[in-house]
């Protein structure tokens, strides 16, 4: 079962399907969007302002997840994809480096009071 922020994210994302090119939903295979119609929200309606462009809307973050693994896997040129690989190496780095100097072994214990 899918959880209903889930759902709802991918009821908004099929809203938003509805009102772009033919052209970019024609590039997403048939069993993906099977997969999205069976498990949309049976009672959310999205109410999108559609003469707004995507990051005026309002969306809920599961349908910029859902919006974002479409692009990047069936929309996005080599070019693009390559960029984003390489965004998302730079900010795995980057947390990576938070997560160490803040749980670092050799410094979790100098500030505390013995």
């Amino acid at each position: 079962m899918i959880r209903v922020e889930l759902s709802e994210g991918i009821s908004e994302t099929l809203d938003i399907l509805n009102h772009i090119d033919k052209i970019y939903v024609n590039k997403i295979p048939e069993n993906f969007k099977r997969f999205l119609e069976k498990n949309k929200s049976k009672t959310y309606i999205p109410k999108l302002d559609h003469s707004k462009k995507l990051n005026e809307m309002n969306l809920k973050e599961s349908t910029k997840d859902i919006l974002a693994t479409i692009y990047i896997h069936y929309w996005a040129d080599l070019k693009e994809k390559a960029e984003y690989n390489n965004m998302l190496a730079k900010n795995e780095k980057k947390y990576q480096e938070e997560l160490r100097k803040k749980y670092n072994p050799d410094d979790l214990f100098k500030n505390s009071k013995l």
